[in-house]
Parts: C-alpha cells; structure tokens; sequence
C-alpha cells in the first residue's frame, strides 16, 4: 500500500464517520461505537501493534494481519471475556485490531 492510498483511506473513513454522526445513521454510528469499544482492550491494542511492527515488510501483510487479527479475537473471546465465542464480539474484537493495524501503518508512513 502506498503513501497516498494509505492517506486517502483514512481521510475517506474520517468523513465517512463524521457523516454518519452528523445525518444520525444508526446502522453506522452503532457499529463504530461498538468497534470503538473493543479498542479500549489493552489486550487487543498491545497485540495488533506488536504484531503491525513485527510483520510490517511481509509481501501479503493485510492477509496476514487479517489472520492474526481473527486469531486475537478469538483467544481473547475464550480465555479473557469468558468463554462466550459470539460471532459479533469476535467481529468487532477482529475490526478493532485491524484498525489499530492500519493506524500503525498510517504512523509509519507519516514519520
């Protein structure tokens, strides 16, 4: 992924966001909120940035993020919230991680 692509994606998800706070589209502002609430895990956080450092050059690194963050999901769903594998906790656990993934990448290519 390049620079500009990287930017744009964020610009596009910021008015995106905005857009649905201003207009009050529930199905968005819900789903955002709920994904928001799942960064707030340190767990999730600690792991997508480590793992966003350490696997940064990779040919396939979004596949493979994608992996891992799936993976995240699910043993933070088993071991620490519980035991509960409910499709949407582990939806918005593996949403949170890719954005934190993302964000480290938009840092990177900023410095």
């Amino acid at each position: 992924m390049s620079k500009k692509t990287c930017f744009m994606i964020f610009v596009t998800a910021v008015i995106a966001l905005i857009a649905a706070y201003v207009l009050r589209v529930g199905a968005v502002t819900s789903q955002a909120e709920n994904i928001f609430a799942a960064m707030r895990s340190p767990y999730i956080a600690g792991a997508a940035v480590v793992l966003a450092l350490l696997l940064n050059k990779q040919k396939h690194y979004w596949l493979i993020m994608l992996g891992c963050a799936v993976l995240t999901a699910v043993l933070i769903q088993l071991f620490i919230a519980g035991g509960s594998l409910t499709v949407w906790g582990i939806v918005y656990k593996t949403a949170a991680f890719l954005v934190y993934a993302y964000l480290v990448t938009l840092i990177r290519f900023m410095i």
